[in-house]
This record gives C-alpha cells, structure tokens and sequence, in this order.
C-alpha cells in the first residue's frame, strides 16, 4: 500500500497541479494582506465604534427597504446582532493581524476556494490513467482493485490536508511582514445562535484565537475530505478528465449559488455544497436554509462521503478492463 500511495503521490507532482495551487494560495493572500495592511494604516486614526456602527445602520437601511431574499435577509439579521454584541462590549472585531488574517482564512477559503482547489486536484485522479493510455495497465495489475482505488483516495486526503496547511501558513507568512505579528491569545466570540428575529448570546463562549482557529481549520478539513471524496466519484465515473473536472466545478460553483438565490427550495439544505462552510456556520453565520445545525451539516457532509466512496469501490471494482 505504501509503494502505491508513492507512486499516485508522484503523479500528482508530476502534473504540477499541486504547485499551481500553491502559488494560487500565494496570490491570494499576497493581496488579502495587502488589503489588510491599507485597512491597518487607514484605521489608525478612526474610530471603529462609529464605523461599527455605521455598518450596523447601513444593514438595517437594507433590510428595512426588503428588497432582498429570504437567505440573505436571515445572514444580515444575524450580521448585525453579532456586531451589536461586540459593540456592546467595546471590542473591535476586525482588528486586522496576521494570526486573525489566519484565522479568517478559514472562513472565506472554505466558502469555495479551497473545494474548488481539492476538485480541480482529485477530479482526475482515476480518469487522468485513460488519458494517459495506463487505464488497462492499472486494472490488470496483480494488486486488489480496492487496494488501486484506497490509495488514491488515501493520496488526495493527504493533498486536501497539505493543501489547507498551505493555505494557513502562507496566509501567516505573507502577512506577518505588513501586520501585526502577535495576538494568538486575543480573545474569540462563537456560539452565536440566530433563531427567528431573535439572536441567542446563552451560548456564546470565548476562546483565545490560536483554539478558535484550530477548530475552524479542523472543520474545514473535514469538509475537504468530504470533497475529495466525491471528486474521486467523479473521477471514477467520468473516463474524460475535462468532464470529470468540469462536473465537479459545475457542481461546486452551481450548487453554491443555487443555495444562495433558492432559499425556498428546502430540498437545497441536502446538497453538500449546502454545509460546505462549516467555519462560517461555526463563526455563527446563519446557514441558507432553517434547520441546518452544525450538526446535521457535519452529518450530511459524512453522508456524501460515505455514499461517494461505496459507489466509488463498487464502479471500480467491478469495472470491465476492456469497457
């Protein structure tokens, strides 16, 4: 198993695909944190109440007009109580640093960068091997199918997780520079329930960034290994690596904004894309849809892996060599 674990890691380098999301991950931040680093010198001499405050009379300009869906009404609902909560305690939640640039990584990757990075990586993993005219030389080999099948799906794990610790060291690096370097133990607000119009605080609890931050990363990588999962699906399916990339692009992207723009359509909450931001909703951003808990979107995540990788085992184990 290690020998074939080598051997599909040495495939993926080869492709350079890996180097490509890298330097994507590089790019990003490189102006996130230079975004930040203007918002840094521009507050200096501002008073973050008054702009708190402003954006809390802006929001509710907005949601007094109504001109809005219900899913993005029930997100600025809950917007703006949670600034109502750190404004009540005089604490100024977007003091940019390097450890909260970090931490906010999390956050806005897991939306959909680092799912579309994991899909583009993990697509083709199978049908890559038709392309390159080894697709009958892997299924005849004398190795189990399952053992083939577990050790690419074992090696797109370990690059969904290498790609995530890309991403938040490279969001530390690049910023440290530009922005303040300490403030790992700086205290985190979680807990936030948004029920109805109103915003329950019982709940709320404080944590210092750095286990804030390793909660928020230990839950998008849970949801990356859930992506993966159904890449490798697809990958199986699909002998064309463009169609197996471009259905998990399409699926990603479409999906995400159909659960944005539909929030009457319930059935939405059961799509994967659905409970993909398991950081945001752990942050306490309101989910699309009513009834999606953390839990029911950790579940139905673990789901769609399950299912992904039994179809997966089923379809390529039982593949014809010469279909």
């Amino acid at each position: 198993m290690i020998s074939l674990i080598q051997n599909e890691t040495i495939k993926i380098l080869r492709r350079r695909r890996f180097m490509i999301v890298v330097g994507i991950l590089f790019v990003i931040m490189t102006l996130v944190s230079y975004s930040q680093y203007r918002q840094l010198r521009e507050s200096r001499n501002e008073n973050w109440r008054a702009e708190l405050q402003e954006r809390i009379a802006r929001y509710e300009n907005r949601l007094r007009r109504g001109r809005m869906n219900e899913s993005w009404s029930r997100s600025m609902k809950a917007e703006v109580r949670r600034m109502q909560f750190y404004l009540d305690r005089d604490i100024n939640p977007e003091q940019p640093t390097a450890p909260l640039v970090v931490r906010s990584f999390a956050n806005a990757a897991g939306f959909l960068l680092l799912p579309l990075l994991i899909g583009v990586l993990g697509s083709d993993i199978v049908s890559a091997e038709n392309a390159e005219g080894t697709d009958k030389l892997l299924l005849t080999r004398p190795v189990r199918r399952w053992k083939i099948l577990t050790s690419k799906l074992i090696t797109l794990w370990m690059f969904a997780t290498l790609t995530l610790l890309a991403g938040a060291i490279l969001s530390y690096v690049v910023s440290a520079p530009v922005l303040p370097a300490r403030g790992w133990d700086a205290p985190m607000f979680n807990g936030f329930q948004f029920t109805g119009e109103t915003l329950k605080v019982d709940a709320v609890r404080e944590l210092p960034l750095w286990k804030d931050a390793l909660i928020a990363y230990g839950l998008e990588w849970y949801a990356l290994l859930a992506v993966a999962a159904i890449a490798l699906l697809l990958s199986v399916l699909f002998k064309s690596s463009a169609a197996s990339i471009g259905t998990m692009l399409a699926s990603l992207i479409g999906g995400t904004i159909l659960t944005r723009i539909s929030p009457d359509w319930t059935a939405g909450k059961y799509l994967f894309v659905s409970a993909l931001p398991l950081a945001e909703y752990y942050s306490g951003q309101a989910p699309p849809y009513d009834g999606m808990s953390m839990g029911f979107c950790i579940a139905l995540l673990g789901i769609w892996a399950l299912a992904a990788i039994t179809a997966a085992y089923t379809i390529f184990t039982r593949r014809d060599v010469f279909g």
